[in-house]
């Protein structure tokens, strides 16, 4: 075989320049170490420190990995949960990322216990004297419920973490592991329906950070709908946490509820002739806030 003909073709230099850019775009690293974060709990105590949820578009390369906590290194998921395992209530830890560097209080877990027996507590209480016309401090008491405080540990630091990925392809359930559900839904839809409830649901879920996600419809041999949703490297407990937060939309006119979502809302106009933004002004910051308008339709008993 002629070895000089063969570079002399555009075909093998075309095909030498996209195995380049392949591997440019995989981005290896055979020797990552440390585990990368794959969302932060809202109001946990890491997100208090300032680590926040990777973009669902981040690429496994580009996401920030945690590489040591209290200057101990962190190689693999097993090196994270024996460290995280040993934190004691009431320090303060610093985690090193390859991006920043973050000091996490580690919070005490309790439970208050209400026991049968009873005490006398003393309180103040802020009284107005029309005598020497001014507020002062009168001292009270109450009988209450005896309590004691059960430690159950530490609260969770809120960091959901997977061993450090050495390339930038995404590993989907078969390889990486996670959680499959089966969602049926309460009442018949049609395909817009379904159609608009799963778009729904991958905005809800992506808000999480979760971009391992798979939400799609299929039905079994009856014809029955049901919605798939697959998300990879999550744990069952954390799967039916995100999915079993329902929103509620309620309606009233004074402090009465007149109507609520998915028991008298029939329908929800979404087409132009009855959805529209109107009233844009500007905000400080340079944004503008709009007001959004949109048509229900409801139960005869809701109206």
């Amino acid at each position: 075989m002629n070895f000089k003909s063969l570079f002399k073709s555009w075909k093998v230099w075309m095909l030498i320049l996209a195995l380049i850019f392949a591997i440019i775009s995989l981005h290896p690293n055979p020797w990552a170490s440390g585990v990368a974060i794959r969302s932060v709990a809202k109001d946990s105590p890491a997100a208090l420190a300032g680590i926040s949820t990777p973009s669902p578009n981040t690429p496994p390369m580009s996401r920030e990995v945690i590489l040591s906590i209290n200057n101990i290194p962190i190689k693999d998921l097993n090196d994270y949960e024996a460290i995280v395992s040993k934190l004691v209530p009431n320090s303060t830890i610093t985690i090193k990322t390859n991006k920043d560097m973050y000091r996490v209080e580690v919070l005490p877990k309790y439970e208050l216990i209400i026991l049968n027996e009873t005490e006398i507590q003393s309180y103040i209480e802020e009284v107005y004297d029309e005598t020497i016309n001014k507020t002062i401090n009168v001292t009270k008491t109450k009988i209450v419920n005896k309590t004691i405080q059960r430690d159950l540990g530490i609260i969770d630091l809120g960091l959901r973490v997977y061993n450090a990925p050495k390339t930038n392809i995404r590993k989907g359930l078969d390889l990486q592991g996670g959680t499959r559900v089966l969602l049926k839904p309460e009442t018949e839809m049609n395909q817009s329906d379904i159609d608009n409830l799963i778009e729904n649901m991958k905005e809800r879920l992506n808000v999480y950070g979760l971009s391992d996600i798979v939400v799609k419809s299929t039905a079994d041999l009856s014809g029955r709908t049901f919605i798939l949703v697959e998300i990879a490297g999550a744990s069952d407990q954390e799967v039916k946490e995100l999915i079993s937060k329902q929103g509620k939309f309620e309606a009233k006119i004074g402090n009465n509820t007149v109507f609520r979502g998915g028991q008298d809302i029939k329908q929800v106009c979404k087409s132009a002739d009855c959805s529209y933004i109107e009233r844009c002004t500007a905000v400080s910051g340079g944004g503008y806030a709009c007001r959004f308008n949109f048509a229900i339709t409801i139960s005869t008993e809701a109206a």
